[in-house]
This record gives structure tokens, C-alpha cells and sequence, in this order.
């Protein structure tokens, strides 16, 4: 057994939770902005996803939809980003997808045992994708 226990601090977001020129505290039906960035996480469902890129695509007329994951949820993006297009009302030519991949660094609390000792942080890499999904001309 380790002489510590480790806590793994939140990630750094991709990109802000609510566009700064929104009320942050509102419900989400009155936000207008920023509706194209979505952080895919595993506790969301694929049809969650799929719906709020239909709605942002149709409804909200964006062309450019930006998609990122962290870790465990790349693969739950990249059925996202596959099914996507199926959804969509355009033909498959019209759509175009990049993919990036990256590396985070993320932060860890390292809890001593001993509690006479400092808490200390440990840093780690985590692995990151990027879609981006651009109908037409974006």
C-alpha cells in the first residue's frame, strides 16, 4: 500500500463553460452563444450529444461545431464525431471533420499518510481530441 493517497484535481476546461458575455447562472434554453463548443464527457449520453449538435446545426445555424474529450472519453467522442453526419440533413461531401490530438497536463494532490507532512502536487500528462465538424464552408 502507497504511504499517500492521490486526489486528481478537475482538468483544465478546453475552452470557458459559458461565453463571457452570458449569464453563467441562467438555464441553458436562454443561452445563445458558445453553443458549438461541446465538452464530451462519459456521464452524458450519445443521443444528449447528437440532439444538442442538431439543435446548434438546424436551429441555432451554426456550420462549425467544435467537439473535445479528455482521456477515457475519446472513444465516446469519436463514435460522436462518426455519427454525426448521419444525423445531419446535408450531403456527406458537404461535411467536413478535422481530428487533433494533443497532450494536457494535469495536476494531482498528493495526500501524505503522515499527516506532519506537506500535501504536495504531482503532474501527469493526459491525452486530448479535437473535432471539428464544419458544414460546407464553416
Amino acid at each position: 500500500k502507497p504511504p499517500f493517497k492521490r486526489r486528481k484535481l478537475a482538468p483544465p476546461r478546453p475552452f470557458p463553460t459559458v461565453p463571457t458575455s452570458v449569464n453563467a447562472t441562467g438555464p441553458r434554453s436562454t443561452r445563445h452563444e458558445g453553443k458549438n463548443y461541446i465538452a464530451v464527457t462519459r456521464k452524458v449520453q450519445m443521443g444528449g450529444y447528437l440532439r444538442r449538435i442538431k439543435d446548434a446545426v438546424l436551429k441555432d445555424g451554426y456550420r462549425t461545431i467544435h467537439l473535445n474529450a479528455l482521456g477515457a472519453a475519446i472513444p465516446h467522442l469519436m463514435r460522436l464525431a462518426v455519427s454525426v453526419p448521419a444525423i445531419l440533413p446535408y450531403a456527406p461531401q458537404e461535411i467536413h471533420t478535422e481530428v487533433l490530438t494533443g497532450t494536457v497536463e494535469v495536476q494531482d494532490e498528493i495526500i501524505p499518510d503522515d499527516e506532519y507532512e506537506d500535501i504536495s502536487y504531482q503532474t501527469r500528462g493526459k491525452s486530448t481530441v479535437s473535432v471539428v465538424i464544419k458544414i460546407g464552408d464553416g
